[in-house]
């Protein structure tokens, strides 16, 4: 009796056994949950290209101003103008000189003492005039009163290594003014012939004719100086009476 309980509960211990290892077997057959994985890379054709955004913000533009020349020494309370585009002088309704007037052109012509404005006197031997005033402005106020030296150019005094003192006259000018024919024989004027300038103080300034040429009124390159030429430019306009070209006449200093 006591066998057969024994045999029986072996029987039922090794069955249960099965059942347990089943379950196990059962259990590890089973496909593991899939672990969610990187997305895998794109190629690079399809990505799009990288941009970068700033902050909107004006471009900042540097400004190079010209440099001065140091050889052109700034004329003192000089306002600034516009770059002049022609020649002064310019005229065209100008009234013809009389018999009387062409006579007193032949003689000598004395200016008297130096204005109030006039910077300097200007005589010229060959053409008969002294100490004609020169005036430092280009206005049409100051051309009457005699000769002008354009603000923008050198003085005879000015500390620079080389001048152009340029002085513009009527070749016909106003009646009743210094300004009436005090270059009309301005085309005169020969190779040698001497030009001084004198100021306030009395101090001169001499120079020598050494070129006389014609040139266009949007000719302005002749009031720049001339490397290594200490000069002074007189101008008028030519020819009479239609007075579309300008007279040049340079002098170098000696």
């Amino acid at each position: 009796m006591l066998l057969k309980v024994g045999v029986a509960m072996m029987v039922a211990a090794l069955a249960f056994a099965a059942v347990t290892v089943g379950i196990i077997v059962g259990i590890r057959d089973q496909p593991e949950p899939a672990i969610a994985a990187k997305p895998a890379a794109t190629s690079s054709s399809s990505v799009e290209p990288l941009v970068r955004s700033y902050p909107s913000v004006k471009p900042q533009i540097e400004r190079t101003e010209p440099k001065p020349d140091p050889e052109v020494r700034p004329q003192p309370n000089a306002k600034s103008k516009p770059e002049r585009n022609t020649l002064p002088v310019a005229e065209d309704d100008w009234t013809m000189p009389t018999d009387e007037e062409l006579q007193a052109v032949d003689d000598a012509r004395h200016y008297d003492a130096l204005p109030p404005g006039a910077i300097m006197g200007l005589t010229i031997e060959a053409l008969g005039v002294y100490n004609v005033p020169v005036m430092n402005s280009d206005s049409e106020s100051a051309l009457a009163r005699g000769v002008i030296h354009e603000p923008e150019t050198s003085l005879p005094w000015s500390n620079t290594p080389q001048r152009n003192v340029f002085l513009a006259g009527h070749r016909l000018g106003y009646r009743g003014t210094w300004s009436r024919l005090v270059f009309y024989n301005l085309d005169e004027l020969e190779k040698g012939d001497k030009v001084v300038l004198k100021d306030r103080e009395g101090e001169a300034y001499r120079y020598r004719v050494s070129e006389v040429f014609v040139v266009d009124p949007t000719d302005v390159w002749v009031m720049g100086q001339v490397r290594g030429r200490d000069m002074v430019t007189l101008q008028t306009c030519t020819p009479i009476p239609i007075f579309d070209k300008r007279l040049i006449v340079r002098a170098d200093r000696v």
